[in-house]
């Protein structure tokens, strides 16, 4: 028996019992088919949309951790720059002399004669750079060169960190000021 006999067999039972039915059978038959097959597709709607729902809030948290990812890349890249910019202050100064040059800043600014003392009060070696503590003593300046000192301090060739910085006011005139400020001057180290 070929496959088309088989068909045409199939078809022939089925046509007879349907034609055994009567009208109300088969629009009871009718009717419970399409229910079935109504519940049948409301199952695999609710599946599929379930599926869709969870494929979206995927998606959402894949999006967020992408955020996060070039965020952090972004910070990351901006740490490196800082870091490269620093070491090169760092590589910049490597014959740097502290002293001398704020001799010459102190003189540009017209402050040599208010300079109490500049001294050096050790180095220190980190894994990364050697810093050498200077204290700075400048009595009797203005508001406005003590704003202009700081500046060039901040903006000095090398590298530069403030420990500690402490102004008040002349004794003999309110205003001016004294300021005592401890600074390390931050360079490679030696063997670098």
């Amino acid at each position: 028996m070929s496959l088309q006999d088989s068909i045409d067999s199939i078809t022939d039972r089925i046509r007879t019992l349907l034609g055994g039915l009567t009208p109300r059978d088969r629009r009871t038959l009718l009717f419970g088919i399409s229910v079935v097959l109504l519940v049948a597709g409301w199952f695999a709607f609710q599946s599929m949309q379930k599926s869709t729902q969870q494929l979206n809030r995927n998606l959402a948290a894949a999006e967020e951790a992408q955020r996060q990812v070039e965020a952090m890349l972004s910070h990351y890249q901006s740490r490196v720059g800082a870091a490269d910019a620093l070491e090169a202050r760092l590589q910049a100064g490597l014959g740097f002399t502290p002293l001398t040059w704020l001799e010459k800043m102190g003189n540009e600014m017209g402050i040599s004669a208010n300079v109490r003392s500049m001294t050096e009060r050790g180095v220190i070696e980190t894994d990364f750079y050697r810093a050498q503590k200077v204290n700075i003593v400048v009595d009797n300046i203005s508001l406005k060169q003590t704003v202009e000192l700081l500046h060039r301090l901040e903006s000095a060739p090398q590298a530069v960190r403030f420990d500690e910085v402490r102004l008040k006011t002349d004794r003999k005139e309110a205003a001016l000021l004294d300021v005592r400020i401890d600074i390390s001057v931050l360079g490679p180290l030696e063997g670098a």
